[in-house]
């Protein structure tokens, strides 16, 4: 068996919704489910195999496509246990406690008022578990009328996305080791998935890179505990899903005196319905154990030590990965966990890119638009500043009212063939127009363009620079200035 290991960057938002439905508010996942990756090596590579390596592939279980989770200096984020209790009040020392360490009768505990954590990924690499922030923007969407080329009526919807710059790692078990380099080659480079992908959504990069993860430990005392690092599907006797496995089915193989403590376990469930694109039908529904979930097990030797692995059913799209006895779930005497959850801060004065966009409906529309008014306020702040210090430069030259148009047009057209500010540059810099760039013109704007061209807004400024230049160069400007000032 051969562990290929990659790293995804979200070139773009992506849209992944929890829910096929289209009625009500559609959330995003805070990860890409592995059966993402398992399309696009089929997409690819589909139609040019053989039938038994395409089974192989794809619907064996001999290839696993593992879930992508948000990642931090090279270590793969996992979904914060279920077993980790908080108090309902958070206090500064950040304690934590182990549901199956903790005795739940003890009146300071019943004063601390705990409750489970169930939502974020976290870096256990150290003895701290900070938190790793999957950032989601929201957008007001209308429909297309085709006919009459407008936005359809009544056909309002919003998009919650995974924003952009985000990095998740994950991997790709192949046990036949001669298909792993077919499989890498069809992943790794500029990809698309999720919704709207021919839209402005669903760019991503996925290139090869190691990480390091959680490993399995053997059990130190009477309980062996089994961490859902994915989800997890289980088919009872009759091949139906079924929300209470055997011990069999979390270890892999047959332990004689093993059962599960259903009192001391804590698990969350999901329900969905994937959509087959190729098919342009729905499969059947998927009902199985949310990640994070946590099995607590008696009756399996202390002396067992099982390698983390994949167990139950749809193994190839990612399900069913486990991992035994980690380190983070174990606990000191008096039930609080070894490791402390350390949640982001978020700086006090957050820009528009900083801005949390997660909530209902309203909210997330609200905050996108105060979003865009920080974005707008900052492109015309910039481009005022600029203005007054450096208006003297131009005034009364009637000529660069053209000049400045034409920069404008290469702000407007430009398609990142090639970078705004090279364009620009080579515009003021040659030609018959050189020379009347020259001296300060040419290098205060120079200066400008490299102070702002990394900005996700550079292009708006200077579309907005060059438009209120050329009206100051208008000797048509209302106010006067002409040449012959």
């Amino acid at each position: 068996m051969k562990t290929l290991q990659f790293k995804c960057t979200l070139l773009s938002d992506i849209i992944l919704n929890q829910k096929a439905a289209s009625d009500g508010v559609n959330k995003t996942l805070d990860f890409i489910p592995g059966s993402y990756f398992l399309g696009i090596v089929a997409n690819k590579l589909y139609k040019t195999l053989k039938p038994e390596v395409a089974l192989e592939i794809f619907h064996s279980g001999h290839v696993r496509f593992g879930d992508a989770h948000p990642s931090k200096d090279g270590f793969r984020g996992l979904k914060v246990p279920a077993a980790f209790m908080q108090p309902k009040l958070k206090t500064d020392d950040n304690n934590n406690y182990i549901h199956f360490h903790t005795d739940m009768d003890n009146e300071n505990i019943k004063k601390l008022q705990l409750k489970q954590c169930r939502s974020g990924f976290y870096d256990f690499s150290s003895t701290e578990a900070q938190q790793i922030k999957a950032k989601t923007s929201f957008a007001v969407k209308s429909a297309y009328d085709r006919d009459k080329r407008r936005s359809e009526d009544e056909k309002m919807f919003g998009y919650e996305s995974l924003r952009k710059g985000l990095t998740l790692l994950f991997e790709v078990q192949v046990d036949n080791n001669d298909l792993a380099n077919q499989i890498k080659g069809a992943l790794v480079g500029e990809k698309r998935l999720g919704r709207s992908r021919t839209a402005q959504y669903g760019l991503v990069k996925i290139e090869e890179q190691p990480y390091k993860e959680v490993e399995s430990q053997k059990s130190n005392n009477d309980f062996f505990v089994v961490y859902a690092d994915s989800r997890l599907i289980f088919l009872d006797e009759f091949g139906l899903p079924t929300f209470q496995p055997e011990p069999k089915d979390l270890l892999g193989m047959e332990v004689k005196d093993a059962k599960i403590c259903w009192e001391f376990s804590q698990v969350r469930t999901f329900q969905y319905a994937p959509y087959n694109y190729k098919r342009q039908c729905f499969d059947t529904d998927r009902c199985g154990i949310e990640k994070g979930s946590v099995f607590v097990l008696t009756g399996v030797p202390q002396d067992s030590r099982l390698q983390s692995q994949y167990v139950g059913s749809y193994q190839n799209e990612g399900f069913g990965k486990v991992i035994y006895n980690p380190n983070f779930l174990q606990a000191e005497p008096d039930g609080k966990a070894r490791y402390k959850l350390i949640e982001t801060k978020e700086p006090n004065n957050p820009t528009a890119q900083e801005i949390e966009t997660n909530g209902n409906t309203l909210l997330n529309y609200l905050i996108g638009r105060r979003m865009a008014e920080i974005e707008s306020n900052n492109v015309y702040k910039n481009v005022n500043d600029w203005v007054d210090k450096n208006r003297y430069l131009f005034v009364g030259k009637e000529k660069f009212a053209s000049q400045w148009g034409t920069i404008r047009a290469f702000a407007m057209a430009n398609k990142q063939h090639k970078p705004l500010d090279e364009q620009i540059e080579e515009y003021i810099s040659h030609g018959v127009k050189a020379e009347d760039w020259l001296g300060n013109r040419r290098s205060k704007l120079r200066e400008f363009m490299n102070a702002h061209k990394g900005k996700n807004n550079f292009r708006e400024m200077m579309v907005n620079l060059a438009a209120q230049m050329a009206k100051i160069c208008s000797p048509k400007k209302k106010g006067g200035e002409n040449e012959n000032n």
